[in-house]
C-alpha cells in the first residue's frame, strides 16, 4: 500500500501493527508466528497449503473435499505404515501423556503385551475411551485450546481487562461435551464459560454486542487488539484455516505493476485508487500487490471493529488507522461505498453471527482442526508457523468421518488415537 504524503509516519506507526507487514506478505515474504505482528504468505496457488490450491478457496486442494475418500477414517492402505508392527502398550503410553498428562498404570501396559490378539485391541480402544472421559482430558483440553488460541493467563484478570481463558475453556467444554465443533463459530449463547473442581459453569461474556461462538470472546478480541482489526482477522484465517494471507487465488493471475495480482476479487472492491485523498492506498502495486490479501481481509475486518482494547462491543469504531493523529477508522478506509462484507469472494455476509456461519460451512475450516489434532497426536509441529502440513491422503478420510458425524471432535480424536499410523512404530 502507498501512503500519501500528508500521512507520512504511517511507515513507523503500522510496523508495530503489522500493517506494512502484511503488504511484504502479500508480495511473496518469509513467514512468522502470530504472536508478533507481521502477516506473510505466498500469492502462488501452486504452493498454498503445500499442493495446488482450489481457486478462490481457502487453500484445500481440488479433489480432497470431506468426503472424498468415504466414511471409514482408516479405510486407506499406506504402505510405509504396513511395514511396522502394532504396539499397544507404546501407543497407550503415548495417548495417556497426550489425553491425560501422566503414564498409564503398569498393569494397563500389560495387558497390552500381546499386540497381535484382537482383545488387546479392544482393550486399548477402551482406555482410550475412558481417557476421553476422564477429568483430567477436561483439563489437557482447556491447556490445548489455550496454546491453539495463544490466549490465557495465571490469576485474575486486571485493571478492566477481560478473561483471557473463557475461550479456550468454551472450546474445551464443546469437546468434552461432545458438541458440534462448529458452535465454536456459530453458538449465540454461554461462550463464556468458567471450569472448576472438574465443572463447567455456562456464562454468557456480557455486554451488549454480538455472540458468534469464541469469534466474540473479549480476551481473545482484547488479545489481537490492533489497528483496523487486521490482527483478528489474521486470528481467525492462521487458527481456524490454518495457512497464512494470501487466502484466496484466482485461476488466471494478472501482472500489475511490481506484482502479480492473483486474487479473484475485483481489485477495486477495496479502498485505494487515489493517494491524494484515501489514508491507507490499499490498491498500490508500486513494488508488491497489497489487494491479494487485503480484498480479503478488508470485507471481513469492519466486523471486529467496534471491540475495543479491553474486548469490550462499543457503538462505534473502536480501532485506528495507522497515519498521523492515529484516526479512527471508518468504513470507508477499508471499503468503498456499496461494498458488502464476506468471509470469501462469493460468500458475503452481514454480521458477526452469518460470518460465523460461513466460517462452519467452509471445508478448509474442517480439514484444518483435524490437521491440528493430528499434529497434536503425532507430536508434530504447528501446522501454520513451521509449515507442519499434513498430506490429504492421511487427513481426507478422518476429514469425511468428521464431517459425516457431526463435527464431534471427541470422536475425531478417538479415531486419531487409534489409528494405525499411531499404534504402529
Amino acid at each position: 500500500m502507498r501512503t500519501t504524503p500528508r500521512h507520512a509516519s504511517l511507515v513507523a506507526l503500522s510496523a508495530a501493527f503489522g500493517l506494512v507487514a502484511a503488504v511484504a506478505a502479500c508480495g511473496n515474504s518469509s513467514s512468522d508466528s502470530l504472536a508478533g505482528e507481521t502477516f506473510s504468505g505466498n500469492p502462488d496457488p501452486a504452493t498454498q497449503n503445500g499442493s495446488a490450491s482450489n481457486p478462490g478457496s481457502g487453500g484445500t486442494p481440488p479433489g480432497t473435499q470431506p468426503g472424498a475418500s468415504g466414511a471409514d477414517p482408516q479405510a486407506a492402505s499406506n504402505p510405509n505404515i504396513d511395514k511396522r508392527k502394532v504396539n499397544y502398550g507404546e501407543a497407550l503410553r503415548t495417548a495417556s501423556l497426550k489425553l491425560v498428562g501422566e503414564l498409564p498404570a503398569l498393569a494397563d501396559v500389560a495387558l497390552m503385551a500381546d499386540s497381535t490378539n484382537a482383545a488387546t485391541k479392544a482393550a486399548y480402544e477402551s482406555k482410550i475411551d475412558a481417557m476421553l472421559s476422564d477429568p483430567r482430558f477436561t483439563a489437557r483440553q482447556i491447556q490445548w485450546w489455550r496454546d491453539t488460541l495463544k490466549t490465557g493467563q495465571q490469576g485474575a484478570p486486571k485493571n478492566g481487562m477481560p478473561s483471557f481463558d473463557t475461550a479456550a475453556t468454551f472450546a474445551a467444554e464443546v469437546v468434552v461435551t461432545d458438541r458440534p465443533y462448529t458452535d465454536l463459530f456459530t453458538a449465540s449463547t454461554n461462550t463464556c464459560p468458567t471450569y472448576a473442581n472438574g465443572k463447567f459453569t455456562d456464562a454468557s461474556c456480557g455486554g451488549t454486542g454480538p455472540t458468534a461462538g469464541l469469534l466474540t470472546d473479549p480476551g481473545i478480541m482484547s488479545q489481537y487488539y490492533a489497528n483496523m482489526a487486521f490482527r483478528r482477522v489474521r486470528f481467525v484465517q492462521e487458527t481456524f484455516v490454518c495457512s497464512k494471507f494470501p487466502a484466496e487465488f484466482t485461476s488466471t493471475p494478472t501482472p500489475m505493476g511490481g506484482g502479480v495480482y492473483t486474487s479473484p476479487w475485483n481489485f477495486n472492491s477495496i479502498s485505494g485508487g487515489n493517494a491524494q485523498t484515501v489514508r491507507v492506498n490499499f490498491q498500490d502495486t508500486s513494488s508488491v500487490v497489497c489487494a491479494n490479501c487485503h480484498t480479503s481481509m478488508n470485507h471481513a475486518a469492519p466486523l471486529f471493529a467496534n471491540f475495543d482494547e479491553k474486548g469490550a462491543y462499543q457503538k462505534d469504531i473502536q480501532v485506528k488507522v495507522p497515519s498521523t493523529g492515529t484516526p479512527t477508522a471508518k468504513l470507508e478506509d477499508w471499503l468503498p461505498g456499496g461494498e458488502s462484507f464476506a468471509w470469501r469472494n462469493g460468500t458475503t455476509v452481514t454480521d458477526l453471527a452469518s460470518y460465523g456461519k460461513a466460517i462452519a460451512a467452509d471445508a478448509d475450516v474442517a480439514r484444518c482442526i483435524v490437521t491440528r489434532e493430528w499434529n497434536f497426536a503425532m507430536s508434530r509441529a504447528d501446522v501454520v508457523n513451521d509449515l507442519a502440513t499434513v498430506p490429504p491422503v492421511v487427513t481426507d478420510p478422518l476429514v469425511a468421518d468428521f464431517t459425516a458425524n457431526g463435527f464431534k471432535l471427541k470422536r475425531l480424536i478417538r479415531n486419531i488415537f487409534t489409528a494405525d499410523d499411531f499404534v504402529k512404530f
